[in-house]
């Protein structure tokens, strides 16, 4: 059996690349160890919440001094639980952020319409595309949310 890839995924940059090996490893142990699946696994898994995450940072676009914007996308659920893990270890996690997307990433739940149809997950991927990095299809081509039907994203002043 042959297996073919595009030119893109051919010269993909390792998502490894994006932070330490320290930090790579500290994110990937605490999957394995946690969450009880195998090494490759939570690889792979951390990984494409780099991925994730760094699209996010770079689709962050200033609104007016100190505030920002961002293109919503959502992580696949398998995403979902390596971002909760990785939130577990916060100095890891808020030097993570700061290495791959400039700042800290909040976790806001919330389901509706453009999550819903999908249209959410697309232009995640785009943006995981475009950021050069390893794209794992394996990881986000699930079609479902990260976030049940009745979730919702408290107030922010809550």
């Amino acid at each position: 059996m042959t297996v073919t890839l595009d030119r893109a995924e051919a010269t993909a940059r390792d998502p490894r690349d994006l932070v330490t090996p320290e930090l790579f490893q500290q994110m990937v142990d605490d999957v394995v160890i946690f969450d009880k699946v195998t090494r490759p696994y939570a690889e792979r898994g951390v990984e494409q919440f780099l991925v994730f995450m760094k699209a996010w940072g770079d689709t962050m676009t200033e609104v007016g001094g100190d505030a920002r914007a961002w293109v919503k996308f959502a992580p696949s659920p398998a995403v979902d639980k390596i971002w909760h893990r990785s939130m577990m270890r916060t100095r890891t996690f808020a030097a993570v952020c700061d290495m791959v997307a400039g700042r800290f990433m909040h976790h806001l739940p919330i389901m509706d319409e453009d999550i819903r149809s999908g249209q959410a997950s697309e232009r995640g991927l785009a943006a995981m595309r475009a950021t050069g990095y390893r794209v794992d299809l394996e990881w986000w081509m699930d079609g479902e949310s990260c976030c049940p039907e009745n979730c919702a994203q408290p107030p922010m002043n809550a």
